[in-house]
């Protein structure tokens, strides 16, 4: 049996076309794009009564993002109040869960903020990280602003994410 071997110059130029390859397909994979989600919440409370989390809160939605086109939303998160009067609270993610309702691939995400309420209405102001997610979205990241609006007697509201997202 015969081995045929390449001259060492055309392995090293083999070698590199391979890697410029990989590599320009992983820039494109990781290329940061404008992100936009509009999500209509609703949120239930429960009193946990001791920290780390005084209260906490149960949140799904339903909403439309951009490159991702339906979306639904599940998540919880551990609320504390910052004040005397128990007007404004902050609040941190526990777990966050996006999916793409097209395919059912998942994105993963973290978020903390504010929430301060004038009556029963409350303003909400934080911010979000993508941290991964499944199938096309597994290597998910990116960031941004998390704005919103909640009605306490109901817990539905309203947020808009808007930020970057790659993956």
């Amino acid at each position: 049996m015969r081995i045929f071997r390449l001259p060492l110059s055309c392995r090293l130029f083999l070698a590199l076309v391979v890697a410029m390859l990989f590599a320009s397909g992983v820039a494109e994979a990781q290329s940061a794009v404008p992100f936009r989600a509009t999500i209509a919440i609703t949120e239930s409370i429960q009193q946990i009564g001791v920290p780390p989390c005084i209260l906490e809160g149960d949140i799904s939605g339903i909403g439309l993002a951009t490159r991702l086109g339906k979306v639904t939303l599940d998540s919880s998160d551990c609320i504390n109040p910052t004040d005397q009067t128990f007007t404004e609270f902050s609040f941190f993610s526990n777990h966050v869960v996006l999916t793409v309702v097209a395919n059912g691939d998942q994105i993963f995400a973290t978020y903390t903020g504010t929430l301060t309420f004038e009556g029963t209405v409350g303003v909400i102001t934080g911010g979000y990280q993508f941290v991964g997610g499944t199938g096309r979205y597994l290597q998910a990241s990116g960031a941004g602003a998390v704005q919103g609006v909640e009605d306490l007697s109901t817990g539905k509201g309203n947020v808009l994410l808007t930020g970057t997202i790659s993956y």
